[in-house]
């Protein structure tokens, strides 16, 4: 907790536990001279809610760093991949079957590492990356349609409240990447589940298209929900912890909100602006 005093002018950082807020409380006296002593008069104390601007601060440091480390680790994957390769090509030939096995197995190993590695530079990449600029008018509802065909074996029930084109201002390609991460985490969040069911809800009012995403899993863990916005908060044994971290980078850029929760198992509720607020405004 920040503290500063100088008699006159107070300051304090304090943190809500219970809503992971954090308040910038300054305060200072009210004072009066009176035959040339102060006579006090009360105090004045102005609150300021700056939890967002500290996640905007963390965000820009994490895409600092997300950058970097994409950088650095991308130049050397294809050489050792290509280098291992090569290696095996040049060798496995003139070893007996048991030296043979040996290299190959080790071989596939080191591919299959650099594999994962690229699949975290991409990772890094999608979080660190300035907004595309490539946003046009578009059917939310289309876009859905295609990207549910490659879940046709998922046990999703959709229930679509609109009927007919829902269109909106975005980028094709960055949103395709939110349901996909969306649809990908709550499959993950229902393998182990008794029953394993994914909610998709569409509906729209007056100024928002809302995707709603509902599993049957076991929620978010109550210490990591305030945060599972901020790069590598997850519960996930694997993966980069990136997932919601980009989704809300790119709703943000599409000027739209999103929120998470636990009902049944966790959601996850997006609102895009349609494409005639957008316009107009």
């Amino acid at each position: 907790m920040a503290f500063l005093s100088d008699d006159e002018v107070w300051q304090r950082q304090i943190e809500l536990d219970a809503e992971k807020r954090v308040l910038l409380v300054r305060g200072t006296r009210l004072t009066q001279k009176i035959d040339g002593s102060d006579d006090l008069h009360g105090y004045v104390m102005v609150f300021d809610d700056i939890t967002e601007l500290l996640s905007a601060q963390r965000d820009a440091a994490w895409g600092e760093v997300a950058r970097r480390l994409a950088h650095e680790i991308k130049n050397p994957l294809t050489p050792i991949q290509l280098s291992a390769e090569r290696m095996e090509m040049k060798l496995v030939e003139k070893l007996d079957p048991a030296g043979a096995d040996f290299l190959r197995r080790n071989t596939q190993t080191i591919v299959k590492q650099v594999a994962a590695l690229k699949q975290m530079v991409d990772a890094f990449r999608d979080y660190a990356r300035k907004p595309s600029g490539k946003k046009r008018p578009l059917d939310l509802m289309q876009l859905l349609n295609e990207v549910l065909v490659l879940y046709e074996a998922s046990p999703i029930m959709l229930d679509f409240k609109v009927h007919g084109p829902l269109m909106i201002n975005g980028d094709p390609t960055h949103l395709r990447q939110v349901i996909h991460n969306l649809l990908q985490n709550a499959q993950d969040a229902i393998t182990d589940a008794a029953e394993q069911r994914i909610c998709l809800l569409v509906e729209k009012d007056e100024k928002w298209a809302r995707l709603y995403i509902e599993d049957s899993g076991k929620g978010f863990p109550a210490e990591l929900l305030p945060r599972v916005f901020e790069p590598y908060v997850t519960s996930k044994a694997k993966g980069t912890g990136l997932g919601l971290a980009i989704v809300k980078k790119i709703i943000e850029e599409h000027h739209g909100r999103v929120q998470v929760g636990n009902s049944t198992g966790a959601f996850v509720r997006i609102e895009l602006p349609l494409w005639e607020e957008t316009t107009s405004g």
